[in-house]
């Protein structure tokens, strides 16, 4: 049975977690189990890669035959996560993780420019990625709490826990007074 939270804390798996296709088979095996065939199919790619994938995904413990069928003579393996949600840190001290972080930032400040925003580029990038970072510090502590005591979670919806997840982290944010004047500042710099 899969657990419904995973923290992921080795920059390792995490970069391999950040790979597009094994990203896409993770998402597509969020909602149900898959066998190679079908995401082979869905993805566009050889039943060869997609398994490649799997096993790179189960090696690092993300993913895991959940049942096998008999199709004739075929034993078809049914492939699950091992976890309903994973956590992870792009702040954990790893270059290459934090330039990918930062690199992602940079997205949404095109994003902001195509909307008239103006700003200094470095100034709302520093802001921006401080504040991710204690976001993210916030979420691993409460995500680690709870995969510790999952137990007394099993009667909830995996989807109620992301979002209880979500909600301490900000209540966490909200005692941080470095984190409110980061906000204070994000504000100052974003608008029009």
């Amino acid at each position: 049975m899969s657990k419904k939270v995973k923290v992921i804390t080795d920059p390792k798996v995490i970069k391999l977690m950040l790979e597009d296709t094994r990203r896409k088979i993770l998402q597509l095996l969020r909602n149900r189990e898959m066998t190679i065939s079908q995401l082979s199919e869905i993805l566009g790619k050889t039943p060869q890669t997609v398994y490649h994938h799997i096993e790179k995904l189960k090696e690092a413990g993300l993913v895991e035959v959940k049942r096998t069928e008999m199709k004739g003579n075929l034993v078809e393996k049914y492939y699950g996560r091992t976890a309903d949600a994973f956590y992870i840190n792009l702040y954990l001290g790893d270059e290459e993780l934090r330039y990918f972080a930062r690199s992602r930032l940079k997205t949404k400040l095109d994003i902001f420019k195509a909307l008239g925003y103006e700003f200094d580029e470095e100034e709302l990038l520093n802001t921006m990625d401080r504040i991710l970072e204690k976001e993210h510090e916030y979420k691993m502590k409460i995500s680690k709490e709870i995969e510790e005591k999952e137990e007394l979670l099993k009667d909830f919806s995996n989807e109620d826990i992301i979002h209880a997840i979500e909600w301490l982290s900000m209540a966490e944010i909200g005692r941080d007074e470095e984190a409110l004047k980061l906000l204070k500042k994000l504000g100052e710099i974003l608008k029009k």
